[in-house]
């Protein structure tokens, strides 16, 4: 049974991670528009502090960091306006030229994983810092030659990276981090964050599209990481962009014009507005209620459109690319939206179906920082973070 929380017990519901407001020291609950005092939060999950399961010596692989330009070839090249057109050599030479980066990604989320999941207990918290101050140190992700896709890349980057980074600090006890590392490490999201925001800032409406959404979604994970206000809240308007941009029907036109491939973008730009959803409503910025009908109706498309893919073949004239879209990482935006608000018709059945979800640049595990139980004693007051009980 789950309850929800605000300044008083609740009855039971479905609202969880709107509610459980923890500071990241001490248990107190947290007042509605104290945030900015307080600080920036993450998902109560986020907060559960791992008891460590082996002892001994863990294996840390410190990826070495990427170096030099990042004017990367797009896999879709040579394709037409639509974009939907892969060209295996031109992916090849991109797999190629950004696998450093990626290794990244995958390896700063398996050692949160390792840290706070499996319990490999302060070594593998040591091995995801010194991962990402070897890289701040490297000053990486930031050269002078980059181009859209290089731009791309560092965004999905930023995201893996400040989420990972984000697990480990709020979980991990008072002053167990190296705090010359950490202020390195803040440092260089902040810089990196700002590459980002830059880029995709003022862009042309013509350009706005699934890539704002995840731009947005990397700064607002960085911006909660470091408690940079400034980032968060343009995140939160970018996520007022990407609302105004779905039309009466529930579609996006800029994921529409990929015709072939509307479905998989779609489903694509879920990810991070969903994540970006949540987080806000952690934070007393509760941007689903503000858009609660057009947002439902664009998550409800794309489940209906995964369960059955006529009627936005329909509308494109497009048969759709679904070979690949049912995966435990490209539907990980339902938990976290299933266990917030609740699920929508079809979200049940996918999640059984693909569960555990994963998925690197939306935090790693998500059943294990989303699909929680909190025990509700009997005055009111949630208890500490790592008392949260995994329903997996």
């Amino acid at each position: 049974m789950r309850f929800g929380y605000t300044d008083k017990l609740q009855k039971p519901g479905r609202t969880l991670l709107s509610t459980a407001l923890i500071s990241v020291i001490g248990v107190t609950s947290v007042e509605a528009g104290e945030f900015r005092d307080e600080g920036l939060r993450a998902p109560v999950g986020y907060y559960q502090i791992p008891e460590a399961s082996s002892s001994g010596s863990y294996d840390c692989e410190i990826v070495e960091p990427h170096r030099g330009s990042m004017n990367f070839t797009s896999k879709y090249q040579g394709s037409d306006n639509a974009r939907n057109e892969l060209n295996k050599e031109a992916y090849q030479a991109y797999q190629e030229a950004s696998a450093t980066i990626r290794r990244f990604e995958k390896q700063v989320i398996a050692t949160a994983n390792d840290y706070q999941v499996d319990g490999d207990g302060p070594e593998a918290r040591a091995c995801l810092i010194d991962n990402l101050n070897t890289w701040a140190e490297a000053d990486a992700l930031m050269p002078g030659d980059i181009n859209h896709v290089g731009q791309a890349v560092r965004k999905w980057a930023l995201a893996a990276a400040a989420n990972a980074y984000l697990r480990v600090k709020s979980s991990a006890p008072e002053n167990a981090l190296d705090a010359a590392k950490v202020a390195r490490i803040e440092n260089w999201f902040a810089r990196v964050a700002d590459g980002v925001r830059d880029y995709y800032t003022d862009r042309e409406p013509r350009k706005v599209n699934n890539h704002d959404y995840w731009a947005a979604w990397a700064v607002m994970a960085s911006a909660v990481a470091t408690d940079n206000y400034r980032d968060w809240q343009w995140s939160l308007g970018k996520f007022d962009q990407a609302m105004g941009q779905i039309a009466s029907d529930g579609y996006l036109p800029k994921e529409l014009s990929r015709e072939n491939r509307a479905l998989e973008y779609h489903n694509y730009a879920m990810q991070p507005l969903t994540l970006m959803a949540v987080f806000a409503e952690v934070n007393q910025a509760p941007v689903y209620g503000r858009y609660k009908e057009t947002f439902e109706l664009l998550a409800q498309n794309v489940v209906d459109g995964l369960e059955d893919p006529s009627t936005i073949e329909h509308i494109t004239g497009h048969s759709q690319k679904i070979e690949g879209l049912s995966t435990a990482w490209g539907l990980a935006w339902m938990r976290p939206w299933a266990e917030t608000w609740g699920p929508l018709p079809g979200m049940d059945g996918f999640l059984a179906e693909h569960a555990p979800v994963k998925n690197t640049r939306l935090g790693g595990d998500i059943e294990f920082l989303y699909r929680i139980e909190p025990r509700w004693p009997a005055r009111g007051e949630p208890h500490p973070p790592g008392n949260v009980r995994i329903q997996y």
